[in-house]
């Protein structure tokens, strides 16, 4: 038996209409009951989607699937006798259900024929005249269920679910069938039988085909040119649509429709049944589960601000898969469709985001086309696409490191603090700021920039959290300690980034007794934080003891830079310490010093940097070979502004003698602050000969045109590595005889 392979090329990922137009061709050639003939046309057909566009592995070629919708297809018994407009009351429109309801109906309408009597029966014994209210509304869909088809009951629980006492409905079928003034299902039954113009595609007695509709089927599966379109409605499935060609450029006109896109694609959306569900952990009450369907969020959407999410119905994530499929399969994967992030269900466009980029989806599935069901239109909803996103065999590094923010629900909280309506509008903006770079950070492609991003964010948000009044209240926390895998996916070698990163590493210096821990990490500079708790998972706020060691402030780059090297300094004499507190785990290289000291540094990035990656646990970066000097300056002053305990690893390459003791010698950085260079060198040079270290060189021979002293002074803060200090040693302070290794 031949199979072949046919490209659908009107069945693409956008609009929606075609996303289940795809789904609904797949499920009508493989279901016996929409066919005349009691048989599948072929019932181990497959679908899959490759380069945007459906395709069928089928024994069908394409004209014997031509033949199957125009001769057998029969359509499902899509009704919603609970709506108003639906056709079954007085004022509504009769140009589908009427010929449907006469006797007398072609084979092929006999299903729906048959449902619309039995509802028509339900509803004349309720006694209703128009749509039952919300009270009656449930008794007479559990009726509706006692008497309806199972092929109708497969449209009811793909249109609505009972969950308790309430109705609860999926919003990839609007409010159980409708979207505003416009029925789903009366619509469905226009485009199949109407015999007012624009004429049904079917004769409703006869079950022949009408004039175009041949045509129309080639234009709406494989993408050819049709004849005119009708001048229907369309709803939220296909926005280009709804109210004409240039509607999207603020001109209004009629929709102009294909009649099988919409017939075929509420055939597709047949597929997607809810249920009644408790598997949403946290909560305890039951609820609606609909497939691939989740809570709106505005991560990823650009310049949409959260506010807006009050206008969007929810998101669905429309799955697509690469390998063949057969519909029993795909039926299974999409009823239980669903994804799980760290073993709970995802409730919103983001959670959804990071557990695809995690792999916690259902298997097979290659991407998500995502939609928001948006308010446009009045009332009107529009499925409006949101983009396509990749899911990789392997979960993605970056996505990974989310899952850091959510030590003690620190990220859940801060996005619920966002949404509430008292909630400044300071902090909507930084958390949606937050949530576009974590929504990047979970795409298949992730460069430095986006962690970089997410970094700038978190320091940002975390500068609004210090002086509102209301993060205080609520009890939000520091942020959770980000692993160091943070610091290397976001070096992007950049002097700016790795100057940050060396800088965000003051204070993380391993100490043998952990009772006299005397760190202080440069996130302590940023804010009120618990010093103890720095280095744990959990930070805590100390708005008491630590106050006095936040300086960083509104100034610019250097200011805040010298506050922080003048405040280690106070601190290491009101802690009465021998050594400066100046050491760091992953200092940083000489290169990137002789960048920072060069005009065309970017000071506000970096800033912006270091704000940021002060919550996360440092990381020494690899190596990136530079021939770039530092000042000649800068290497007299940079060994007496550095720890005893980094000068002692010279020690071994006799550069320095035994039981080193530099204090940093009182008014230096004084001196370069105000700009005298000259006197801070001859201040080092002096200090560094009473520690037993003499240099050749005279302060009057050291040249320093061009060198600002309060970029010298600051630049003695960021801290170096082994190799970029002995290279200092040997250049400034050369030895002519070996300092003698004795105890």
């Amino acid at each position: 038996m031949t199979i072949n392979t046919i490209a659908l090329s009107g069945c693409t990922p956008t609009p929606l209409a075609n996303y289940l137009k795809a789904l609904g061709v797949l499920r009508l050639v493989a279901s016996p009951s929409n066919n005349v003939t009691g048989e599948a046309a072929d019932s181990e057909v497959r679908g899959f989607w490759e380069s945007e566009r459906f395709h069928l592995r089928t024994r069908l070629n394409i004209d014997m699937l031509m033949r199957f919708f125009l001769e057998n297809y029969a359509p499902s018994p899509i009704i919603a006798p609970w709506n108003g407009g639906s056709g079954f009351y007085p004022g509504d429109n009769k140009n589908g259900i009427e010929p449907l309801a006469r006797t007398g109906v072609a084979p092929r309408f006999v299903s729906l024929s048959s449902a619309i009597q039995i509802s028509s029966d339900a509803i004349e014994r309720q006694g209703f005249t128009s749509r039952p209210e919300v009270a009656s509304k449930l008794d007479f869909i559990a009726t509706l269920r006692r008497c309806l088809s199972d092929a109708a009951l497969n449209w009811l629980d793909a249109v609505l679910a009972l969950s308790g006492s309430r109705l609860n409905f999926p919003p990839l079928l609007g409010t159980g069938g409708n979207d505003g003034r416009l029925d789903f299902t009366n619509n469905f039954m226009s485009r199949l039988v109407s015999e007012l113009p624009p004429a049904g595609l079917f004769d409703v007695v006869t079950g022949n085909p009408t004039a175009d509709t041949e045509k129309f089927l080639h234009a709406s599966l494989l993408a050819d040119g049709s004849p005119g379109l009708h001048t229907v409605a369309i709803g939220q499935f296909s926005p280009g649509s709804a109210g004409g060609p240039n509607a999207t450029t603020g001109y209004e006109g009629i929709s102009r429709v294909n009649p099988w896109d919409f017939v075929l694609a509420l055939e597709g959306a047949v597929m997607f049944a809810g249920a009644a569900t408790r598997r949403h952990q946290g909560r305890q009450e039951g609820g609606a589960s609909f497939p691939f369907t989740v809570r709106p969020t505005g991560a990823g959407w650009g310049g949409v601000a959260n506010s807006d999410e009050g206008g969007t119905r929810a998101e669905f994530w429309a799955p697509m898969w690469g390998q063949p499929a057969r519909y029993n399969e795909l039926t299974g994967l999409l009823k239980e469709g669903r994804a799980v992030l760290h073993k709970k269900v995802a409730r919103d466009g983001l959670d959804f985001a990071r557990a695809a980029a995690s792999l916690g989806v259902s298997r097979g599935i290659s991407g998500f086309q995502r939609y928001g069901f948006v308010m446009r239109a009045g009332k009107a909803y529009l499925a409006t696409p949101l983009g396509l996103r990749n899911v990789e065999e392997r979960a993605s590094d970056a996505a990974k490191l989310i899952n850091d923010l959510d030590v003690n629900n620190w990220l859940g909280r801060v996005r619920r603090l966002a949404r509430e309506k008292s909630s400044p509008a300071r902090a909507r903006i930084l958390v949606k700021r937050l949530e576009d770079a974590l929504f990047a950070m979970t795409g298949a492609q992730v460069d430095p920039c986006s962690i970089q991003d997410a970094l700038k964010a978190i320091g940002d948000l975390v500068g609004w959290m210090t002086i509102s009044r209301e993060a205080l209240e609520k009890g939000l926390s520091p942020p959770p300690r980000l692993s160091d895998n943070w610091v290397r996916k976001a070096d992007d070698e950049t002097a700016e980034y790795r100057i940050a990163a060396a800088l965000a590493s003051l204070g993380w210096e391993e100490r043998a007794n952990r009772e006299t821990d005397t760190r202080v990490a440069m996130a302590a500079h940023f804010a009120s934080v618990d010093l103890p708790s720095m280095y744990k998972a959990h930070r805590q706020w100390d708005f008491q003891d630590n106050k006095a060691l936040v300086v960083w402030g509104a100034g610019g780059f250097e200011t805040n830079l010298a506050a922080v090297l003048e405040r280690r300094m106070i601190e290491q004499s009101v802690r009465s310490l021998e050594d400066k507190l100046l050491d760091a785990s992953a200092p940083a290289r000489l290169n990137d010093i002789a960048t920072f000291l060069e005009p065309g540094f970017d000071d506000a990035r970096c800033a912006r940097l270091l704000a940021g990656l002060v919550w996360a646990q440092p990381a020494r970066l690899q190596f990136v070979k530079s021939r770039r000097i530092v000042p000649f300056a800068y290497a007299v002053l940079k060994p007496v502004v550095t720890s005893n305990r980094m000068l002692a690893t010279l020690v071994e390459e006799k550069l320095v003698p035994p039981k080193l003791h530099v204090p940093t010698p009182p008014g230096l950085i004084t001196s370069l602050r105000n700009g005298d260079v000259s006197m801070a060198v001859h201040s080092a040079l002096a200090r560094m000969r009473a520690s037993g270290i003499a240099s050749p060189f005279d302060s009057a021979t050291i040249a320093h045109a061009g060198m600002t002293g309060a970029r010298l002074a600051v630049a003695l803060l960021i801290p170096l590595d082994h190799y970029g200090l002995k290279t200092l040693m040997e250049r400034a302070y050369p030895q002519e005889k070996e300092f003698e290794n004795v105890a």
